[in-house]
């Protein structure tokens, strides 16, 4: 080999050997490497021919695994859960490399983390020596010896490219190779002499990212052959915001899944974490599953039933979806993968063909994890790993695209590698071998291989060295970011660091390097194009210092409209709007489901109710942990029960005494409990269901003590009271809480709240949003003398409803009094008055669901809080197009 080239990176070392010399049909691929690579090559022939005996070089993670343990050592074993371990040892392996690089020592240093540092390094070095490892700039520093020393036939010439400074490592090969007579040059730093060049302000990140993508469609329309760059200091916080709109606008009939791999234009230097990947993702998942014994977050077996990746994903999907809402409803919060399998079981007796493939995936999968060992080295649990995704079935049964089939293999690396951890390790329990696997995938970066050269290079500053391009815009120019701010690794000597110029020592060393990046990049292309965001939310931000001088843009570029608006403007007449606020009507007996839910819904928003109620649509339940708002409801409600159908008047409540009521409502909350166990299938904890025991009786204590002071005598003729009634042939079932008669007979009918937002105004108004009583009252007996909410609440415990007449209840008011301030005299002078109001408001409501009135229209739009179908209604569009017509109208 006569010559060599060394790049500062393997972007541009993979860029230099693929370019192709003018009017050659073949060619002899260059030789261009990266320092590293070619120092591990020249350690690898040094072992081979018997050159040295050099220690086995620890790859990053191994290397941060080793310094783990040796922190962990060092630190007092009571303190060492208090501290970030693993952020200390990220911080030892750059501290590490940094003292090798730029020939730092910290010995002797005045500091307590470098004092610190220098006893960790010590004993770090007493570990590799006994292993037989090193650290990889060590190893590099060993090389570059050999060279001095005589050894390796060199390349005649040796060309540095893409630097843009160096470190005292590389001045020292460079010393090294000329020392053994080779000729050492660098390399045109640019392509272009001069540039033009000229600066945007973009009003924040998302209005740059959008003017970067309209100037790469600008330019590759005016030259598809183009070669562009885009460069950002922080290009991770812009990546998928920025990948968005270049192929929104450069491959918009791409949008759908099944073109989600079709090479594009445009490549993001910037891979991402095997582990982020959805199919190595759901790998990981079930392998934290572990045998199963432990309880998880119901919201995780959750994900894995309704993802795919594993088992009859495709086939099963709609059993798998059915489970799910069974998971939700009748399973804890936290819960086990068998107690999912019994659930399974349970709905196949009464639908057998749920899910059959994928319980059994997961059965085996539980058996092969369990059979395992508690405690195995590293390499037997990858054994045991592979084991138990071969069980469930992994990846599934959909055929694999080119990137995931890619995924995998660097997965199937990952897991034949995990071995070389056994030393470090040693044994491990299976939850900590899953979670050391994930930091190795989080560790893997993954970048599909693609083929040929897009237009459109997406780079880091870093990556972007040596490269040269038609067209360059660098973004992301604020001052926060550019130059970078210094971040010294505070476990060595800050002014060791400085004095040496490490790299991030200082905003002197950053300016520097800032400088010397610019100065490149203004060379990379004949135009240039720089911009920065003016805001970031409420944030004002400023332009980099760096830009001061040059010449600024008239306006940034602004993307085209997107495909379907486009489409959409030029059909023109051949669009036609139409208003579909009509469902079909109600058909001879078809049944439509919701009760009395169905005409509050239809009252509130008829679209909810159509949506809801007669389409089915329903929210999917979210398990809580503990109880939700609903379940302390139900338990106050199953307790009040069990209490009025053992006291069964107000003449029983007072015969009771102090005592004597404790101990009733005491028992009337322990078979409240009970019930609720048996019907939810579950146990609740000892000790949670000792504290809502305790909360229960208190509350009914302040409840009764309410219900004592009522001055008329009334009997509990009735709880949990099932009433039906056909309201325009539209058949209504509801529960009465409560219905309690008087002594002249008449009766009061109570509906139990445990919150404290209840609404009964709306009772006289056109549109009742709380018809419940109403519909009692009003339909189905005749003999109510008051409808009234029981606000069972610890504080302000209270009747709030209305009555015939006034002192019926406590702070009800009847009609007619002066302090009735809900029903106006002038149009309710009577009760009688009252009940006809209901009975043509909810006949009206009732005609509507049967005529099929569906429209988004409703009074308020805080009354759609508990809207189950609120997707469906599309208010953010409504909202959009009422915008329009408002600005139309007054233009």
């Amino acid at each position: 080999m006569s010559s060599l080239l060394l790049c500062a990176t393997s972007r541009l070392a993979q860029t230099r050997r693929s370019q192709r010399p003018a009017d050659a049909a073949v060619w002899l691929t260059p030789p261009a490497l990266t320092v590293g690579q070619w120092l591990a090559q020249l350690g690898e022939e040094a072992l081979l021919c018997g050159i040295a005996e050099l220690p086995l070089a620890l790859d990053p993670f191994a290397e941060r695994l080793l310094w783990e343990a040796v922190i962990a050592d060092g630190l007092d074993s009571a303190a060492a859960p208090l501290f970030d371990i693993q952020g200390m040892a990220a911080s030892a392996v750059e501290a590490q490399a940094l003292a090798r690089i730029w020939q730092i020592d910290p010995a002797g240093a005045q500091s307590d983390e470098a004092r610190l540092f220098a006893g960790w390094q010590a004993e770090f070095l007493k570990r590799c020596r006994a292993g037989g490892w090193i650290d990889l700039a060590g190893l590099q520093l060993q090389v570059i010896g050999l060279i001095e020393a005589g050894h390796f036939a060199l390349p005649a010439s040796v060309s540095f490219a893409g630097f843009d400074r160096y470190t005292p490592l590389e001045r020292r090969l460079m010393a090294a190779l000329e020392g053994r007579g080779c000729a050492v040059e660098n390399s045109p730093k640019n392509p272009v002499d001069r540039s033009e060049q000229q600066v945007f302000a973009a009003a924040d990140s998302s209005a740059e990212c959008a003017a970067v993508a309209a100037w790469a469609g600008e330019q590759l329309a005016a030259n598809p052959a183009a070669r562009l760059g885009i460069v950002a200091p922080d290009l991770a916080s812009v990546r998928d915001r920025l990948e968005f709109m270049l192929d929104d606008l450069l491959h918009p009939v791409l949008i759908r899944p099944e073109a989600a791999e079709v090479p594009r234009r445009f490549n993001f230097s910037l891979g991402r974490a095997l582990a982020d990947l959805p199919l190595i993702r759901t790998a990981l998942d079930l392998l934290a599953l572990g045998s199963g014994r432990a309880k998880l977050e119901q919201s995780r077996l959750s994900a894995l039933l309704l993802g795919g990746g594993w088992s009859a994903a495709e086939t099963e999907a709609d059993g798998r979806a059915r489970l799910d809402a069974a998971l939700r409803r009748d399973l804890p919060y936290f819960t086990t993968l068998p107690a999912l399998l019994r659930l399974a079981e349970r709905l196949a007796e009464q639908e057998p063909a749920l899910c059959p493939r994928s319980t059994a995936a997961l059965q085996a999968f539980v058996e092969a994890a369990g059979n395992a060992p508690r405690r195995q080295l590293p390499g037997q649990w990858a054994l045991t790993f592979r084991q138990a995704l071969l069980a469930v079935d992994w990846p599934g049964e959909r055929e694999l695209s080119s990137h995931e089939f890619q995924a995998r293999r660097a997965f199937g690396e990952v897991l034949d590698g995990f071995g070389r951890f056994d030393a470090l390790l040693g044994p491990l329990t299976q939850s900590e071998a899953v979670r050391r696997l994930s930091q190795l995938c989080r560790q893997r970066i993954f970048q599909p291989e693609t083929r040929g050269q897009p237009a459109i290079q997406v780079l880091g500053v870093l990556e972007s060295a040596g490269l040269g391009f038609d067209a360059l815009w660098v973004m992301g120019m604020n001052d926060d970011l550019w130059p970078p701010p210094p971040r010294p690794n505070p476990l060595l000597p800050v002014e060791a660091l400085r004095a040496a110029g490490a790299a991030h020592a200082s905003a002197e060393v950053e300016l520097d390097f800032a400088t010397r990046v610019q100065a490149r990049l203004a060379l990379a292309a004949p135009v240039v194009n720089y911009s920065w965001a003016r805001a970031d939310g409420n944030r004002v931000r400023r332009p980099s210092p760096l830009l001061a001088g040059l010449p600024e843009g008239e306006a940034c570029p602004q993307l085209p409209p997107s495909l379907a608006r486009q489409q959409a403007a030029t059909a023109g007449a051949d669009l036609e709007q139409l208003a579909d606020h009509a469902a079909p009507p109600v058909g001879e007996g078809e049944k439509v489901a919701g009760g009395s839910w169905l005409l509050r819904a239809q009252a509130i928003c008829p679209a909810w109710a159509y949506y809801q109620f007669r389409l089915g649509g329903a929210a999917l339940d979210e398990a809580v942990e503990g109880l939700d708002p609903a379940a302390r409801g139900t338990l106050v409600h199953e307790a009040l029960e069990a209490f009025w159908s053992e006291v069964r008047s107000s003449a029983a409540l007072a015969a009771l005494g102090e005592t004597g009521q404790r101990a009733a409502v005491a028992a009337a909350v322990q078979q409240a409990l009970a019930h609720f166990e048996q019907e939810r299938r579950l146990t609740l904890p000892a000790r949670f269901r000792e504290l809502e025991a305790a909360r229960l009786e208190k509350l009914l204590a302040v409840w009764l003590a309410l219900e004592a002071k009522r001055g008329v005598a009334f009997e509990v003729i009735a709880c949990e009271e099932e009433a039906i009634v056909d309201i325009e042939e539209i058949r209504v079932k509801m529960i009465v809480d409560r219905i309690d008669r008087l002594a002249d007979g008449r009766q009061i009918i109570i509906d139990y709240k445990t919150g404290a937002a209840i609404d009964f105004k709306n009772w006289a108004a056109a549109r009742i949003t709380e018809p419940q009583l109403p519909i009692y009252a009003a339909l189905v007996n005749e003999d109510v003398a008051a409808v009234v909410f029981a606000k069972v609440l610890p504080d302000k415990p209270a009747f709030a409803g209305v009555a015939d007449e006034k002192d019926i209840l406590p702070g009800v008011q009847g009609i007619g009094d002066d302090k009735q301030k809900v029903f106006d005299p002038a149009e309710f002078p009577d009760w009688i008055a009252v009940i006809t109001h209901w009975r043509e408001a909810l006949h009206a409501v009732a005609r509507e669901v049967k005529a099929g009135r569906a429209g988004v229209v409703f009074a308020d739009e805080k009354a759609l809080q508990y809207c189950e179908v609120l997707p469906l209604l599309r208010l953010p569009e409504r909202r959009r197009l009422l915008a329009a017509a408002r600005h139309a109208a007054e233009a």
